[in-house]
């Protein structure tokens, strides 16, 4: 059983001093004793979301009984959905397309439909995807962070930034010899670059519809945040 993961309480600050602590030529007044830096505030936590892709591939003479088939067994999947009150199933893509014989007929067509869900609740959306795999194939897995636990710790991920970046420009002000410093300007922003934590489907998993989803290694990963703020400064001798 998969229980959802918690988040770590770890603050790990790391200031990216990546300053270019070249001191701006005398060229105008402007610009004198200028310098630019970033720093950045960071986090790691467990990814407490699962998302999963599962798909209907289907062949037929006719586009009429490709939409068909494709129509039920997404209504089906969507009301068996519905009994796992704490995931979140929508539909995905849709397609139909014709298959050609030797002579540059069509022979038939072939369709694929899709359905996505997400949850927090590892063990329903777990017992959804078996549920779902008597009649669809498992095309993709992943853990990430949700929005909720991202927008959770934005506000202390800022704080933090900024935080970090006035103590670095006093540092920067000391180690110069000033007297003080004025910020010129700071940009604060988050980095969505993280990676989701992709669970590999073998082959025979992806493209056979009885596999089973315990068979695959359901290890959530963690994933680390972190939100930054970079700028200038101005000496004052």
């Amino acid at each position: 059983m998969i229980k959802p993961s918690k988040i770590i309480n770890l603050l790990g600050i790391s200031a990216l001093a990546m300053s270019t602590l070249g001191v701006a030529h005398a060229q105008s007044g402007d610009n004198y004793n200028r310098i630019s830096f970033s720093v950045e505030a960071k986090t790691q936590v467990d990814n407490d979301e699962m998302r999963a892709t599962l798909t209907k591939t289907t062949e037929a003479k006719t586009a009429k009984e490709i939409a068909k088939t494709l129509n039920d067994t997404i209504n089906n999947a969507l009301a068996i959905a519905k009994k796992y009150p704490d995931v979140i199933a929508t539909t995905g893509r849709h397609s139909t397309y014709p298959r050609y014989g030797s002579n540059n007929n069509i022979g038939g067509f072939t369709g694929n439909a899709s359905i996505q869900i997400k949850s927090q609740n590892f063990e329903q959306s777990s017992q959804l995807i078996a549920d779902l795999q008597t009649m669809m194939a498992l095309d993709h897995l992943s853990f990430n962070v949700s929005d909720k636990t991202q927008d959770n710790l934005k506000k202390q991920l800022t704080l933090d930034a900024a935080k970090q970046f006035q103590q670095e420009a006093a540092t920067i002000a000391q180690a110069f010899g000033a007297k003080d410093y004025k910020i010129v300007n700071v940009q604060l922003g988050n980095n969505d670059n993280y990676y989701s934590h992709a669970i590999p489907t073998a082959m025979s998993m992806a493209r056979n519809e009885s596999a089973d989803i315990e068979n695959l290694n359901l290890e959530s990963g963690k994933a680390t945040l972190s939100y930054n703020a970079s700028g200038t400064i101005e000496l004052i001798r």
